[in-house]
């Protein structure tokens, strides 16, 4: 059996290639990864919870190549225990449920405002909710918490679009990783000013806050600002963005859902932690044996590439019955969609949280809103890391 991560078709539709490989080949070489990816539940929780064998260091050079908008700092992404604590101390600090709590009625606002946007923007009471709502609301929310221009959050999307297209570089022509290195060069760009700014007049927000932070009586070096501000940009929008834009591509899987979460908002949240299992807007990671392991009966030689697949342990029938069936009064404790162990998404709240506020505001202003197509029509971004939506145009009615 083989396995190619590239392939378009898989990007697609992964779902029947998981379904597979958890039957026939848990734990399997791919030849386009040059590495193993690992589908089973039990499996992909060993390699995300024991960091000293399964290595986060190269995480970003995997995912980015040269693309990397800061290669001469590692990311905290891809710093292993205990490391990675000194940064991500400083950086969890502002992802207190507590601090984005204070944050509720600015995103509310947001939300507001693109609701407005999307209908002005609209034709024959249509609209794309991937971009003409989905991919500018957590942006505007990030760009928020970073103090950064709001007004540039299109260009923001695109740039970690882009960026985050680096994961298919081996597959693009010239033309595209030209415009990959666009991106890349444009973001580091635009947060070096930015640092440059806020170090000579420091504001109330978060890239100040880490140029002002100590952790261990040290500071923070300006590329390690830079490297954090884009991860975070980066983490902000595209979990989001995705989370949303596939949460609508499914309405008509299952329209019961949506109507039951209509009727009694403390559905809501279910309602996104079913999503969040059933389409996890991070479908794969990457980590680096340490050591020769044997993983699922296969051997693997030191420092080699595992690829967990997130998507795949979400549907584990091992873990989750009847993994196929999306159901809001499921227990989804244990999915893998934000990670598991040291590396645990640390902005999986903010996800939740902005998510909660946007779909509540969508059902007020809306009584009606459909995709005009079903799941197996809509067009999938291309990408085997990321998984949403690439155009999603919906029919509304106001409320």
């Amino acid at each position: 059996m083989q396995f190619d991560p590239m392939n378009p078709d898989f990007q697609q539709n992964p779902y029947p290639y998981y379904d597979e490989l958890r039957a026939k080949a848990p734990v399997i070489w791919s030849e386009s990864m040059q590495g193993f990816c690992v589908a089973g539940f039990d499996d992909i929780i060993t390699v995300l919870t024991e960091a000293e064998t399964y290595s986060s260091s190269k995480f970003w050079p995997i995912l980015l190549g040269e693309y990397d908008p800061a290669p001469e700092v590692q990311p905290m992404i891809s710093l292993d225990p205990p490391d990675h604590l000194r940064t991500r101390t400083l950086a969890q600090k502002a992802f207190l449920p507590r601090e984005l709590k204070k944050l509720e009625e600015k995103i509310g606002q947001i939300s507001d405002d693109l609701v407005e946007h999307a209908i002005s923007v609209s034709k024959d009471n249509t609209f794309d909710m991937a971009w003409d709502f989905a991919a500018l609301f957590p942006v505007s929310v990030i760009a928020e918490m970073l103090g950064i221009d709001r007004s540039l959050r299109l260009d923001f999307k695109h740039w970690v679009d882009n960026l985050l297209a680096a994961s298919n570089r081996a597959v693009y022509d010239d033309a595209r990783l030209a415009e990959i290195k666009h991106a890349s060069d444009s973001l580091r760009a635009y947060f070096s000013e930015i640092v440059d700014a806020r170090t000579a007049n420091p504001g109330d927000d978060m890239i100040s806050s880490f140029i002002k932070a100590e952790v261990n009586g040290e500071r923070l070096s300006k590329l390690e600002v830079i490297n954090l501000a884009i991860l975070l940009l980066i983490g902000g929008t595209e979990t989001t963005t995705n989370l949303l834009g596939g949460l609508f591509a499914g309405y008509f899987d299952h329209p019961e859902a949506f109507e039951a979460a209509r009727a009694d908002r403390s559905l809501v949240p279910k309602l996104l932690e079913e999503q969040l299992r059933w389409q996890p807007p991070v479908q794969s990671l990457f980590r680096h044996t340490t050591r020769e392991v044997i993983l699922g009966g296969v051997t693997i030689p030191a420092g080699t590439m595992v690829m967990p697949l997130l998507g795949s342990a979400n549907r584990d029938p091992e873990k989750f019955p009847d993994p196929n069936v999306f159901d809001i009064t499921r227990d989804t404790r244990g999915s893998c969609t934000f990670g598991q162990g040291p590396h645990f998404c640390m902005g999986s709240f903010l996800s939740k949280f902005e998510a909660a506020v946007a779909v509540n505001k969508l059902f007020d202003r809306f009584k009606k809103l459909e995709p005009l197509q079903n799941s197996e029509e809509v067009r999938w971004i291309d990408s085997y890391f990321a998984r949403g939506p690439a155009t999603l145009p919906v029919k509304f009615e106001l409320a």
